[in-house]
């Protein structure tokens, strides 16, 4: 078997089919990707490649997530971001990394209830946004429904734990860029920052148009 060929043909059948049953074929084609971007499981990046005066979005899933979480949690984050790719061709996306209303009512009406903490009574809107799934809704139905063959065959096995079996220390200190003008700060992780020259929420990861936060996502259950 070839891997690469197993891998990204069972990416894009499932997107293919989630396109269908989800979205009614209404997306566009774009490159499917894995990436290991800092503290997401997944994200959206519009306009990020291009071919002469052609352009196109990527969507990225995180491969050191593939074997910690469910094979429907992945194809979740799948969906979440294929929402983001949804609203920046037929709606209106908010400001850089932001899940705007338009974007939650999206996710209800597929199943996937946002939500900032990954479970029932989080915050709906928000710049750090996970979802959890609703049983019996439209994505649970059409995750049932789909051919097994469209899973991902290949899951990633990435070490957690130090050499001598501790776990790694959580960092001190993060930096923090401003998503407009590019500014840095350090600080201690879950600082609330903002550009003192542009008045936008400094980022502490790369989130392209909305990456979907792991730890606030672990709890993806009705």
């Amino acid at each position: 078997m070839d891997p690469t060929h197993a891998q990204f043909a069972a990416y894009r059948a499932m997107w293919d089919y989630f396109n269908v049953t989800l979205f009614a074929g209404a997306l566009p084609p774009v490159i499917l990707n894995f990436s290991r971007a800092a503290n997401s499981l997944g994200f959206f990046a519009p306009l990020r490649w291009e071919r002469g005066k052609e352009t196109t979005h990527e969507i990225s899933l995180n491969p050191s997530y593939l074997k910690r979480r469910s094979t429907r949690d992945v194809a979740s984050t799948l969906v979440h971001e294929m929402t983001h790719l949804w609203q920046f061709v037929h709606g209106k996306p908010g400001r850089r990394g932001y899940h705007n209303e338009q974007w939650a009512r999206k996710m209800d009406e597929l199943g996937l209830t946002p939500s900032s903490t990954g479970a029932p009574g989080g915050e709906r809107v928000g710049y750090r946004m996970s979802h959890y799934i609703v049983e019996g809704g439209a994505f649970a139905r059409a995750f049932d429904a789909m051919p097994r063959e469209h899973l991902l065959p290949w899951t990633c096995w990435e070490p957690q734990d130090t050499d001598k079996g501790k776990p790694k220390p959580r960092p001190s200190k993060l930096k923090y860029t401003c998503p407009s003008c590019a500014a840095n700060a350090w600080g201690k992780p879950g600082l609330l920052l903002r550009c003192g020259q542009c008045d936008e929420p400094m980022m502490s990861e790369r989130v392209d148009n909305g990456g979907e936060d792991p730890g606030r996502s672990t709890r993806q259950a009705a």
